[in-house]
């Protein structure tokens, strides 16, 4: 019997079992079922997963300590601490400028210094030539609005269009408010995509002065963070670590975990020996549960409802950007044939080998079935056309995460499911990405939290 069995070997689930063991308890891991394969087809050529090598927003330095944590390896005791390995240091990259669309449909900077494409300076030669001159001057009308409702506006677009006017909205904010988070400006509340911005308003008396005084805090909150060679690096260090500390892993997935009695009955495929534990850490990948469970027990399946969205790259010929700015990325948000929009970002890659261009296209956020791999292909396909790309393979990879969440009633009732699933339920802990709207930085500090407050009652600290 062990004292913990951990279903699912992602970075959270791993973290949480090296919580676990570092205080000697016993613990056996399990590893999720391997996805469905589908195989690329002939004329689609071969890389590197891009998605290893990504890095990913870390507002609050969650994922930088955590990776710093693993990379710096475990000295005797007496011993000097050994050097942090190079391989896993974080590598932070700051957000970095794009081309967006003009008033005239030329791809143009976006004006500088902005918060979510809102201008600081609405009247800046690159703010006119984005918006035009009229728009711009629209924009400028900020600086002298009433301030009666200052700071009392909580949805994004709608803040954004009454400060500034539609054409800020559509043209700088809605192309990467929608590559983030699948759904329009008017649906994402401002507490949620750009935190503290509302109260910098309320206390400057324009967005702009908003912008300007938030803009540094921004580009912290949206630095993103990954291990130096790559988050199966930082995997591959968590599961050496956890090998150090006699942390068992099982060969197959876990088939079903039920509760008996006083005990989490963990069974695997016909053949293999059943374990059982005290307390079940049962994780959920991005994309799915990974594995099948019992729902009257463990109530996985209602966590797992929320919204998702395709996600999707494809190798496309050189886009012919400006000259001036041929190392930007660009982003545009382009309108499907059934009405839905998508946002399209135009990339030079830097891999060795593969293609010098992709577009990654982010589709809308939703609830409802996925759609068939054709139909998926399809819609990337679509999109990168619609924005003027020209696919150099004929079926892009796709993916469909959980979304972010997009509002703050969003956010906390998923939080409050949580915490009444784990309350109901002592000595079970659901965890992943997968109940953090795909947020590794959120899903790796909730793993380590309650696993701690696990191993409190396991060891007899804590009921």
């Amino acid at each position: 019997m062990h004292d913990a069995v951990v279903i699912g070997d992602g970075i959270p689930e791993l973290a949480a079992a090296l919580e676990l063991a570092e205080v000697g308890l016993r613990v056996l891991v399990t590893p999720f079922a391997a996805p469905e394969p589908h195989p690329a087809p002939a004329d689609v050529a071969p890389h590197p997963d891009s998605c290893d090598t990504a890095g990913l927003r870390d507002p609050d330095g969650t994922l930088r300590e955590f990776v710093t944590y693993v990379a710096t390896p475990v000295a005797a005791p007496g011993a000097a601490a050994a050097p942090a390995d190079p391989a896993l240091s974080p590598a932070l990259t700051p957000p970095a400028p794009v081309l967006v669309r003009g008033a005239k449909g030329e791809w143009v900077p976006q004006p500088q210094p902005a918060v979510w494409g809102i201008p600081a300076v609405p009247l800046a030669t690159d703010t006119m030539a984005a918006l035009g001159g009229g728009a711009a001057m629209r924009a400028w009308l900020d600086r002298i609005r009433p301030v009666l409702t200052i700071g009392k506006t909580h949805e994004f677009g709608a803040l954004v269009r009454s400060r500034m006017g539609r054409a800020v909205l559509t043209t700088l904010v809605d192309p990467l408010a929608r590559e983030a988070y699948g759904v329009a400006p008017e649906q994402i509340d401002a507490a949620i995509i750009a935190p503290g911005l509302n109260e910098a308003l309320t206390r400057l008396g324009t967005l702009s002065g908003a912008v300007l005084d938030y803009a540094e805090r921004e580009v912290a909150r949206e630095t993103t963070v990954r291990p130096a060679t790559g988050w199966g690096a930082l995997r591959a260090a968590l599961v050496a670590r956890l090998r150090l500390y006699a942390v068992v892993f099982a060969e197959v997935p876990a088939a079903r975990f039920t509760r008996a009695e006083e005990l989490w009955e963990i069974e695997f495929p016909d053949g293999v020996r059943p374990e059982s534990g005290r307390a079940v850490i049962h994780g959920s990948r991005a994309e799915a549960p990974g594995i099948p469970t019992a729902p009257a027990a463990t109530g996985l399946d209602a966590l797992l409802g929320g919204q998702r969205r395709l996600l999707g790259e494809i190798a496309i010929a050189d886009p012919e950007l400006p000259a001036s700015h041929a190392a930007w990325p660009a982003v545009q948000a382009v309108a499907l044939a059934d009405g839905t929009r998508c946002a399209v970002r135009f990339e030079r890659t830097a891999r060795a080998t593969g293609p010098e261009w992709v577009a990654r296209v982010a589709g809308a956020a939703g609830v409802g079935p996925d759609p068939e791999p054709a139909a998926a292909a399809a819609i990337v396909t679509e999109a990168v056309r619609a924005a003027g790309g020209t696919p150099t393979e004929s079926i892009p990879r796709v993916s469909m995460p959980f979304a972010p969440y997009a509002t703050v009633r969003e956010r906390d009732a998923a939080v409050a499911a949580l915490e009444a699933l784990c309350q109901a339920h002592p000595g079970q802990v659901p965890t992943g990405v997968g109940l953090h709207g795909g947020d590794l930085a959120t899903a790796v500090a909730d793993a380590r939290l309650r696993a701690v407050q696990l191993r409190r009652h396991l060891t007899g600290i804590a009921d």
